[in-house]
């Protein structure tokens, strides 16, 4: 694989990365400056502002975590072009199509391996949640 053939999706990740690094940090610091209690002490909020600014918190740090993982992804995008492994299905090493990384730069599989392992998570899932509804005979 060239050395340059991914330079320039390289430093899309990378602009990409601090773009959502200045988000996340902005994020962080408001919901630490105010608690998401617009200024007002919590103790002196009636229960629905209490609901609504607490709802807000939960909002904005579920909003932070999902942009933590992308960045986290996108890290790892970038370590796989320095390796010389990005573009390579993580399953088959087949090269994932330059469109599926014009649209998930930091695809790490290709779409069929990728839609293999997406079922095998619900199957699962299904089969986890029949166990826990399902019944059981103890012997006594």
């Amino acid at each position: 694989m060239s050395d340059t053939r991914f330079e320039e999706r390289k430093r899309m990740l990378e602009v990409w990365r601090r773009e959502l690094q200045r988000r996340l940090t902005d994020r962080l610091a408001d919901v630490r400056a105010n608690t998401g209690h617009d200024g007002g002490r919590p103790e002196t909020l009636d229960t629905a502002d209490a609901s609504e600014s607490d709802l807000q918190i939960d909002v904005s740090m579920s909003l932070s975590e999902m942009t933590a993982e992308v960045v986290r992804r996108i890290d790892e995008g970038i370590a796989r072009i320095a390796s010389g492994d990005y573009g390579v299905c993580s399953d088959c090493s087949a090269d994932i199509p330059t469109n599926r990384l014009a649209a998930l730069p930091f695809a790490v599989r290709c779409r069929d391996c990728e839609e293999l392992r997406e079922v095998r998570i619900r199957q699962a899932r299904r089969v986890s949640a029949e166990r826990r509804s399902s019944p059981r005979l103890d012997a006594d």
